[in-house]
């Protein structure tokens, strides 16, 4: 006897996640069935979120993240845990079916101590784990979410009629999984609002997005809201798009490889640039740009530096560090007003400034495309804005640097 589409789907998404994930799962026949690929891109862009975080405030024992509408198939926390060993998650579920087999799913997987799941109610908050201050006591990292696409389904059946109805097209979805009032561009709304309440107690609010024209409307009503710090991302599997917003009330900052995207039609409502970088040319072995850097960070009073090594997978960086300045201590009227200040005032004032008003990262890479065995080579100077409130105080700090190296490595 064959099996139905939608059943073969089904069992292939449990076959893939038990053989490259050694997930077990059981997926209902009357509920969305999850694109893995879709899923996995997701997750591994909280991953280096995470990374970025973790440079501006330190490795933490855990990571604890909301999944917000888990489904039956609780594949965000399972995918999570699985993947990263000192994550947690408490997911919550509206659905009384999905919440039956996400809690089944979680305890075949003998996950229970790290996967908490809540029933969420209709008229509820979206941000439900945030309402409970015992959970997770230190705050959550990051919150992720999948919401319903659409308004109604007569939306659903439009869209269908627009595209190619294929095998991959296949829908098992029931409605409580696929619609809501306004769509998701209203449900990633509400949790913006939500979210203005609930503050940095979370590092990071994402959610994923089925249509494009949604981010316009949630950048709208994050820049109505005064929130300057997200960050948007395009993931593309196939011939399948979704797009992913994330934005935070901290100060950290995200760099431009997973704040901002290539697409042009989105660059009227990205987010401003994080990282800035300069080509260089020098002559000598690339080791020696870490003692240019070296010399420009003990040439500034206030600052501190950490070289560090680079990732094994990033075989272009040549020298990486992170820089910590305690104010602006570069620019002709600091260095004036630091003359015109008696001693005793200038103490005072580094006694307040014991934490760092900007952090960067500042790494050497090679220039793509250029060929680096030439005696006269070319590297890219890249500073990422890691933390702090002031962009202006960034930008000069870049600009000062950028100048004191064009001197240092000139002919």
């Amino acid at each position: 006897m064959l099996l139905k589409e939608s059943d073969r789907r089904r069992k292939l998404t449990e076959a893939i996640l038990f053989r490259d994930f050694q997930v077990t799962v059981q997926l209902p026949e009357n509920r969305l069935c999850p694109p893995v690929p879709n899923r996995l891109n997701y997750i591994l862009w909280l991953e280096d979120i995470l990374e970025a975080t973790a440079i501006a405030v330190g490795t933490q024992r855990f990571i604890t993240g909301i999944d917000i509408g888990t489904g039956a198939s609780a594949i965000y926390p399972l995918l999570g845990c699985r993947s990263n060993e000192n994550w947690r998650f408490v997911a919550t579920e509206l659905d009384a079916i999905s919440f039956k087999y996400a809690e089944s799913n979680i305890k075949t997987n003998a996950l229970q101590d790290r996967i908490s799941i809540l029933k969420a109610e209709p008229s509820g908050p979206l941000l439900l784990p945030l309402s409970y201050s015992d959970m997770s006591p230190g705050g959550y990292d990051f919150t992720m979410c999948n919401p319903p696409f659409y308004e109604s389904r007569d939306e659903i059946l439009r869209s269908a009629e627009g595209k190619e109805v294929g095998p991959n097209a296949v829908c098992t979805g029931a409605d409580v999984e696929m619609i809501t009032d306004g769509g998701e561009a209203a449900f990633v709304s509400r949790m913006v609002l939500e979210s203005i309440q609930s503050g940095t107690r979370c590092k990071w609010y994402t959610s994923m997005l089925g249509k494009r024209s949604s981010l316009t409307q949630i950048v709208k009503s994050l820049n109505e809201h005064n929130i300057d710090n997200y960050a948007i991302t395009e993931f593309i599997q196939g011939q399948t798009r979704r797009w992913a917003i994330a934005w935070s009330f901290t100060n950290i900052r995200l760099p431009e490889a997973i704040s901002r995207i290539s697409n042009p039609s989105l660059q009227n409502i990205l987010p401003t640039r994080n990282t800035l970088q300069r080509s260089f040319n020098f002559s000598g072995p690339p080791p020696m740009l870490g003692d240019v850097l070296h010399r420009m960070f003990n040439a500034v009073e206030g600052v501190s530096s950490q070289f560090i090594t680079p990732p094994a997978r990033d075989e272009s960086t040549i020298i990486d560090s992170i820089v910590f300045a305690q104010g602006n201590t570069w620019s002709r009227a600091a260095r004036r007003k630091k003359r015109t200040q008696n001693e005793n005032v200038d103490t005072d004032m580094l006694v307040e400034s014991e934490q760092p008003k900007l952090i960067c990262r500042l790494r050497w890479r090679h220039e793509p495309g250029v060929e680096r065995k030439t005696v006269r080579q070319v590297a890219l100077l890249v500073v990422d804005w890691v933390r702090g409130d002031d962009r202006g105080l960034f930008e000069s700090f870049t600009n000062h640097i950028w100048r004191k190296v064009e001197v240092d490595l000139a002919p």
